[in-house]
C-alpha cells in the first residue's frame, strides 16, 4: 500500500457523495418520511465508512499512526449503511410519499464473531442490490435505457471489487490498484446513471 493508493481511495468516496447528494435532493419530495430517513442515514453511514477507511490508509502509509479502529469500523458501518439505503429505496419505490409507512426492523441477535464478517457482507450485497435494483426500476419507468445499463454495470463491478477484496494479495500493489480502479468505475457508473435521471426530471413527482 502506497500513499498514492491511499489518496486515490478518496475518489470513489467523493463520487458516492455526489450520487448521494443528488438522490437525496431529487427524492426528498417523493419518498415517505420513513423511507427518506432510511436512505439518508444509509448514505451518511456509507460515506463515513469510506472516509474512515481512506483516512486509515493515508495515515498508516505516511507512518503517522495505525488508527486500526477506523479500519475495523469500515465493514460494519458500510454494510449497515448500504442495507439502510437499499431498504429506504425499495420501500420508497413501493410506498411513495403519502401512500404508506415504513417501519424499521427489530435489532438482530448477536452472532458469533467468526460469522460476523459474512453477515456484514450479506448485508452489503443485499443493500446494494436493493439500491441498484430500485434505481434500475425508476430508470426503466423513465425510459432511460442507458441509466438501466449503468446501474446494472455498477452492481456487477462492485461485486467484482468485493471478490477482489476477499482475496489475499499481500503487498501486490498492482492488484490493489486494480481493486480500487474497479471500485472507482462502479461509482462512476452510479453517478453517471443518477445524473442522467436527474437531467431527465427525477425530481418531478411523477418519476416514481
Amino acid at each position: 500500500m502506497t500513499v498514492g493508493l491511499a489518496v486515490f481511495d478518496y475518489i470513489p468516496v467523493l463520487l458516492f457523495a455526489l450520487t448521494g447528494i443528488l438522490l437525496m435532493r431529487d427524492l426528498y419530495n417523493k419518498l415517505s418520511k420513513g423511507a427518506f430517513a432510511l436512505m439518508a442515514a444509509g448514505v451518511i453511514m456509507v460515506l463515513a465508512a469510506g472516509v474512515y477507511k481512506a483516512t486509515w490508509k493515508l495515515v498508516y502509509t505516511l507512518g503517522v499512526a495505525d488508527l486500526y479502529l477506523l479500519n475495523n469500523a469500515f465493514l460494519p458501518i458500510q454494510a449497515a449503511g448500504f442495507l439502510l439505503l437499499g431498504i429506504g429505496l425499495v420501500a420508497g419505490s413501493f410506498f411513495p410519499q403519502g401512500k404508506g409507512k415504513v417501519y424499521a426492523a427489530a435489532p438482530l441477535a448477536a452472532v458469533p464473531q467468526e460469522r460476523g464478517a459474512m453477515v456484514f457482507i450479506v448485508f452489503m450485497v443485499l443493500g446494494y442490490l436493493g439500491f441498484c435494483g430500485s434505481m434500475t426500476r425508476v430508470a426503466a419507468r423513465m425510459k432511460k435505457r442507458g441509466a438501466v445499463v449503468l446501474y446494472v454495470l455498477s452492481f456487477a463491478l462492485l461485486m467484482g471489487m468485493g471478490y477482489l477484496g476477499s482475496r489475499e494479495f499481500g503487498n501486490d500493489g498492482g492488484m490493489n490498484w486494480i481493486e480500487e480502479g474497479v471500485n472507482t468505475a462502479a461509482q462512476l457508473c452510479l453517478l453517471a446513471a443518477t445524473l442522467s435521471l436527474h437531467k431527465a426530471g427525477l425530481s418531478q413527482k411523477e418519476s416514481l
